[in-house]
């Protein structure tokens, strides 16, 4: 069975440097078909199922507020505990070997770095430790109407992100469920300070003390440069820089039904903060 449909030549070709933000990549039908199938349908019928498969809930930091805000299931999570998709691995083989491929496989991890290894965000902020200390993760979110998150751009030890959208089963005309990419600009950018206006809530990141979060003088300036539509099979990839600011806007989705993606991080826990 077909594990991508692209060599990393072929998405080499494909990645966008941005000046300023960094270097990302959007690539359709990444999946092999046969594999993107069996496993849309195997989730979409534990869901339906109500089968016990979430590992957690993340919490919401951005909702429209007139309105109930969103959840967001998750399966794994940050960390490399395959230990996580335990309740979705006894339901489901084609997750399970699916999964173990994509953490521990050697071949894809040199794959997802090759991807970007002729990239300026790359080869300026992917070190040799990088590679040789780093190790790939795996996340399942399943995330509802009116769930968003703020502006931010990942923590200081991820190296790589890859997200794989999965499919949009009853979804209706108006659903969305994409991500949304920032950059900052040299100009101040007009906006809704309202407390409770959504364009304050995305940028209530400049409060935390977290390393390279926004800053107040940031959020002045910063501007929505790429809005990405929701595509099923459609692969969403970037480098981890100081500026790859990026948000999820609130899901616009029918009652009961989940944006889902399947997301691959490459992370490196030596990283000095």
């Amino acid at each position: 069975m077909e594990l991508f449909n692209y060599s990393h030549q072929t998405l080499q070709e494909k990645v966008i440097d941005k000046k300023g933000w960094g270097s990302y990549l959007i690539a359709d039908n990444f999946l092999g078909n046969s594999l993107f199938n069996l496993l849309t349908s195997d989730l979409n019928d534990m869901k339906k199922a109500k089968k016990d498969i979430f590992s957690g809930e993340e919490n919401v930091r951005a909702w429209d507020k007139n309105m109930p805000k969103g959840k967001h299931h998750i399966i794994g999570g940050a960390g490399s505990d395959i230990n996580k998709f335990n309740k979705l691995f006894s339901h489901s083989e084609i997750w399970k070997n699916f999964t173990t491929v994509m953490m521990n496989d050697q071949n894809c991890y040199k794959y997802f770095h090759r991807i970007f290894q002729k990239s300026e965000a790359y080869n300026s902020y992917v070190s040799k430790s990088d590679i040789l200390d780093g190790y790939a993760s795996c996340k399942l979110s399943c995330q509802y109407n009116n769930y968003a998150d703020i502006i931010h751009p990942d923590n200081t030890r991820k190296v790589l992100s890859f997200l794989i959208y999965l499919d949009n089963k009853d979804w209706n005309e108006n659903s969305k469920g994409g991500t949304d990419f920032w950059s900052v600009e040299d100009e101040d950018v007009a906006y809704d300070k309202s407390e409770d206006s959504l364009a304050s809530q995305m940028r209530i990141g400049k409060n935390s003390d977290r390393p390279h979060s926004i800053s107040t003088a940031e959020c002045e300036k910063i501007k929505k440069f790429q809005s990405i539509a929701f595509k099923p099979n459609r692969l969403v990839a970037f480098v981890k820089t100081d500026t790859s600011y990026h948000s999820i806007p609130p899901r616009i989705l029918p009652a009961g039904i989940s944006r889902d993606c399947f997301q691959v991080n490459i992370w490196n826990f030596n990283r000095t903060i």
